[in-house]
């Protein structure tokens, strides 16, 4: 027996460190360092840490630094990890032995009888048991980096979302001023009776457009922020939030497609997940199998205190009568079955979901080249022309403002394909590494159309 219990008793599985772990696999999305916050000198650190980022511009990479250290479901998530690493290490140790202390009394005569007893099962099972609970781990592990990739994902998508709603609002104020300044003209035309009645509603049309879709615009720009903070977990220093002026330039080069869908499908997250759920399956389908015949089976021994000579030893085990584990057994082939099966369905699924990103990807990247490389210009010079035939007295002033307001457009519309450039840029980093897909919400800005858009 002493022989049996040392062979069996091991210390508990050493789960390492899982935050590292986990650091490590989200790293392409992540070069901040996860820490967990355990006391009120860590927590001043941090937050001293936040301040000082607050205080410039925000880019992409210390607005992810700023989530990573102070977004609460992000450290609810390294918790977590700590709660696992823990129940590994609590399930992986040697049951309890038990013991029971019984008093008889017999004709004035007194004896005690103490009993010690394991649960036999419990020790045989415990090697596989332990790799049991060690793929649970690595499940439970995984699937907390996949919840805070998505986090950072969040953060990302909220990012590129407030600074182009940011950045479009400017210019739409732009076209406000200048639509403004042409309903004011008209409106001083049509009262000295040099502008007809239906020009100066066509100008007034157009007012009331640049007012609806600055409000639209001012909404979105706020909204977007509210959502970037709320990711950032800001409470106090939310008023100190400083964006950029503008969205990055878009790269000239693509990354190759061979290159997203090798190192896709060899890191996802989800098929990593898939791959160990059918390993746990299979193996607790053999645990199930070499104990079917057995639900309970227990030694004990006693003891008697008077007497230390005296042994006596007792095993129990329930007879299978009634249930001979074979609806245990075929449950546990259904499982394995349905966990393959689900395996093989999320790698069909990551294939279709890689190549769908990478062209989303690749069309936002040659959509904002093309407004770089080819509206904008245009724009550029038709605005020259107009100020050469405005300064010859070709046209008149509201043709001006008209070609200005369009010019003004045409850049929004760049700030726009520019933003979802880096939407989809971020969606792709998230696929690749497992992360579920989500539908994000566009801050485009849909501008209001009225029957002013025709000329005079």
């Amino acid at each position: 027996m002493t022989a049996i219990l040392a062979s069996l008793t091991a210390c508990a599985v050493n789960p390492g460190d899982p935050i590292n772990t986990v650091q490590a696999e989200i790293a392409a999305i992540n070069p901040t360092p996860l820490q967990r916050i355990e006391n009120d000198e860590q927590q001043q650190q941090i937050q001293q840490r936040v301040q000082g980022l607050l205080l410039h511009p925000l880019t992409l990479d210390t607005a992810v630094e700023i989530a990573v250290l102070n977004n609460k479901s992000l450290q609810a998530e390294l918790f977590a990890l700590g709660v696992s690493a823990s129940q590994l290490q609590q399930a992986s140790q040697l049951p309890n032995p038990a013991i029971m202390l019984t008093r008889n009394v017999s004709d004035g005569n007194y004896s005690t009888e103490l009993e010690f007893g394991f649960n036999i099962l419990s020790l045989l099972t415990l090697p596989k048991v332990r790799q049991l609970e060690t793929n649970r781990f690595e499940q439970a592990r995984l699937l907390s980096a996949q919840r805070i990739a998505g986090i950072i994902a969040d953060t990302r998508h909220a990012y590129w979302n407030a600074v182009a709603a940011q950045e479009v609002l400017r210019y739409l104020e732009q076209v406000y001023t200048t639509t403004e300044a042409g309903a004011e003209l008209a409106k001083r035309m049509l009262q000295a009776g040099n502008f007809s009645k239906l020009d100066y509603l066509r100008e007034q049309g157009l007012l009331t457009e640049a007012t609806l879709n600055l409000v639209k615009a001012r909404q979105l720009a706020y909204n977007s922020k509210a959502t970037l903070q709320q990711q950032l977990g800001l409470w106090q220093e939310s008023e100190r939030l400083i964006l950029p002026d503008r969205l990055p330039e878009i790269p000239a080069e693509l990354t190759e497609w061979r290159s997203v869908i090798q190192g896709g499908l060899d890191q996802r997250l989800d098929i990593r997940l898939a791959k160990l759920k059918l390993e746990l399956v299979a193996q607790s389908a053999g645990l199930t199998k070499a104990t079917r015949f057995i639900n309970a089976f227990e030694l004990e021994v006693g003891g008697n205190l008077q007497d230390s000579s005296e042994r006596s030893y007792k095993a129990v085990l329930e007879l299978p009568l009634f249930d001979w584990g074979t609806y245990r057994v075929k449950k546990a082939e259904y499982q394995y079955k349905q966990a393959f099966n689900e395996a093989f369905a999320t790698g069909v699924s990551a294939r279709s979901e890689l190549t769908t990103s990478y062209h989303n990807y690749a069309s936002s990247h040659e959509l904002a080249q093309h407004y770089k490389n080819a509206m904008l210009p245009i724009q550029q010079q038709i605005a020259e022309e107009n100020q050469l035939r405005y300064n010859g007295m070709f046209i008149g002033v509201f043709e001006l403002i008209a070609d200005a307001r369009n010019q003004i457009n045409a850049v929004t519309g760049y700030v726009n394909a520019t933003r979802d450039y880096w939407l989809t840029k971020s969606q792709l980093d998230m696929v690749m590494i497992g992360v579920p897909v989500t539908k994000q919400e566009s801050t485009e800005q849909q501008p209001v159309s009225t029957a002013a858009d025709a000329g005079h």
